[in-house]
């Protein structure tokens, strides 16, 4: 069984997701795709990036995961292969969405898509995810080496966010994704709350700082019954990074908070 994995901003709507897997199945009959999110904000890199890492260790060595959340498509950003431990292999635009889930995975090399066999006859420079990536995965699936893509990358393209700032009783970090509940995560970690002086349940509760002045009380739990309907929390979520939620309720809506905006946790 060979696995593709596929995440994209593309929405259902449209025929554009089930075109990439056409294009997949013909050149790999035997393959098993399998849906991360086609519901990535659109040309939100950062949300890409990170649904993308959280979910890829979840995956079987050999897969093969492709991701296209592409605002520069047809323009200068390059197209890559990116060979990771355990035979697991990224493909899609290099423009920060593949990297932390290539150190999540462990890189090991990166490779413009440059030969004909990884391109479709006649690439779309407006639809890189059906003629140029799609078939590049589908390759690999098949049995292609990363290294025949084409040449060597020295490094791929960073993600554009700026990082936690950890100070004595203050954590700053930036919204990424906002899921269907409402669950605000952060790119910060429960060890991110320790290191600021924050993580200590003992203390019960810390302040969360919103934009235009505004703050909230957050009682720090472990799940979310130990508060009541409504109440808001601070906790360590599913995949690792810190949420803030509402217990049967849309924390997102109720906090007037959205996808990259910056918040600071106190004491």
């Amino acid at each position: 069984m060979q696995l593709i994995s596929l995440l994209t901003d593309f929405g259902l709507k449209d025929p554009y997701v089930a075109e990439m897997k056409l294009v997949m199945i013909k050149n790999c009959p035997d393959a098993v795709l399998v849906d991360i999110t086609h519901q990535v904000e659109r040309h939100n890199i950062v949300e890409g990036a990170f649904l993308l890492e959280m979910a890829v260790p979840f995956f079987p060595g050999r897969t093969v995961h492709l991701a296209v959340v592409d605002p520069g498509v047809g323009g200068a950003r390059a197209s890559v292969v990116v060979e990771c431990r355990r035979r697991h292999v990224l493909v899609g635009p290099d423009n920060g969405l593949l990297v932390r889930a290539a150190e999540t995975l462990g890189y090991e090399q990166a490779y413009r898509i440059e030969s004909p066999r990884f391109l479709g006859r006649k690439v779309s420079p407006t639809f890189h995810g059906r003629d140029l990536f799609a078939i590049a995965a589908s390759r690999i699936a098949s049995g292609a080496h990363p290294s025949e893509a084409g040449s060597k990358m020295h490094e791929l393209v960073d993600l554009p966010l700026r990082p936690c700032s950890i100070s004595a009783g203050r954590l700053e970090c930036s919204v990424v994704h906002i899921d269907v509940f409402g669950n605000i995560i952060v790119d910060a970690r429960k060890v991110d709350l320790s290191r600021a002086g924050l993580g200590d349940k003992s203390r019960g509760k810390m302040r969360l700082k919103l934009n235009r002045g505004r703050s909230v009380t957050l009682r720090l739990v472990e799940a979310y019954h130990e508060v009541g309907k409504g109440e808001l929390m601070i906790l360590e979520g599913s995949q690792g990074y810190v949420e803030i939620a509402a217990r049967e309720a849309n924390a997102a809506e109720k906090l007037r908070v959205k996808l990259l905006d910056r918040l600071k946790i106190t004491d």
